[in-house]
């Protein structure tokens, strides 16, 4: 039997933390180019604060697309249209594209 390792057992002892990933990734800082893919159980807290920041970004941008669609759904719909019509041509045809 081999023994747990830290982010194993981590994650057994800790509801919350069962989706702790493996490795985490940190985005270009200063002189670095390069993205750093580094597993967790070598990431220090700066590296952990990093990686959240670069995750917090592309979730805003992800956010940011899924309420774009939903508000063009929404108008298309108030519109009138059906789900066969063209999305865009549904929300620019009945409000003169506003």
């Amino acid at each position: 039997m081999t023994a747990k390792t830290k982010l194993e057992r981590l994650r057994e002892d800790n509801s919350y933390l069962v989706e702790l990933p493996d490795t985490i990734r940190i985005p270009p800082l200063g002189d670095r180019q390069e993205e750093v893919i580094k597993p967790i159980e070598a990431a220090s807290i700066d590296d952990i604060a990093f990686a959240q920041l670069a995750l917090q970004a592309k979730s805003s941008a992800l956010y940011g697309e899924i309420d774009a669609l939903r508000r063009v759904y929404d108008m298309a719909r108030k519109n009138g249209s059906l789900g066969a019509d063209n999305a865009l041509d549904a929300v620019t045809s009945k409000k003169g594209g506003k």
